[in-house]
């Protein structure tokens, strides 16, 4: 039995879950990749007739900074040479200018050669014999620094960019369910419910507190089950490398009525009164 309690002003109650890509927190969907996992919460939250609204937010998140530069999603580089195009495929990993170069070398063959400004940081191509052209198909035109279809002059290509060689700038926290007018111009944004800056040094932490308080109303009436997913401003799932992220997720419900449950000697009575004692049969 219950007392209701009825106030002016909201009554908040607080539900805080604290979550993990382990692989015991939930189900995790792409192996150690460890950045898209489904989470079994029945009855989480439950809308009723004495909530108002419910706020919905995320106060803290630590994310592994364990990802490479070159993965699996910009590893390619695809040559036109004499009307024939070649796909060379860079190994995963964090690279340098340097090492990179020391790769391209080994890949592509004696005949290519690739030469870092010193000044400008752009790299320059250069084949022995055959004119070549970079095609748009290549994933790691962003890396190297150069955009669609780029074509050597004569035996020599100085690509248009500087070449980049540091890790993502943020990670994309998305859950379909809990996502709330998130709006980005770069971002396919739909289901974002967090965007990350990253600020750590390669196998450190990344680590981001709410200290702005932000949230957004929640807007189901109910939720069991939910998928998150950590990827990249494309969308696609980030590569962990088998090291867990953890995060927290915060319901702020807002209620006009809360029920209290009867304080223990009065429970004690209410069950002593409606107790009812059955006489001894002797036989």
């Amino acid at each position: 039995m219950t007392e209701i309690i009825r106030t002016e002003q909201s009554i908040i109650d607080i539900k805080q879950y604290h979550l993990s890509t382990r692989g015991d927190a939930g189900n995790v969907l792409n192996g150690d990749y460890k950045s898209q996992i489904v989470f079994s919460l029945p009855d989480a939250i439950v809308v009723d007739d004495s909530i108002d609204y419910i706020y919905f937010s995320v106060p803290y998140v630590v994310i592994p900074n364990s990802f490479y530069v070159i993965n699996y999603t910009n590893n390619k580089l695809y040559v036109l040479q004499s009307a024939v195009t070649t796909l060379y495929e860079f190994p995963v990993g964090n690279y340098t200018s340097q090492t990179f170069m020391t790769v391209f070398k080994t890949l592509l063959g004696a005949n290519f050669n690739i030469t870092l400004g010193v000044n400008s940081n752009v790299f320059t191509i250069t084949h022995t014999t055959t004119t070549f052209s970079l095609t748009s198909a290549s994933t790691i035109d962003a890396v190297m620094g150069f955009s669609g279809t780029t074509a050597a002059t004569g035996l020599s290509l100085t690509l248009s960019r500087v070449c980049n060689f540091l890790p993502l700038p943020r990670i994309n926290l998305r859950c379909p369910d809990l996502a709330n007018s998130f709006i980005s111009a770069s971002i396919d944004g739909s289901d974002v419910i967090l965007s990350v800056p990253n600020n750590a040094k390669l196998n450190g932490q990344i680590v981001y507190n709410n200290t702005s308080n932000m949230k957004t109303l929640f807007k189901l009436t109910n939720l069991n089950s939910f998928q998150v997913s950590l990827t990249d401003d494309d969308g696609n799932p980030i590569n962990f490398n088998g090291i867990s992220s953890f995060f927290t997720f915060q319901f702020e419900i807002h209620r006009r009525t809360l029920a209290k449950p009867l304080p223990f000697n009065k429970l004690v009575s209410f069950i002593n009164s409606n107790s009812i004692i059955e006489p001894e049969i002797n036989q």
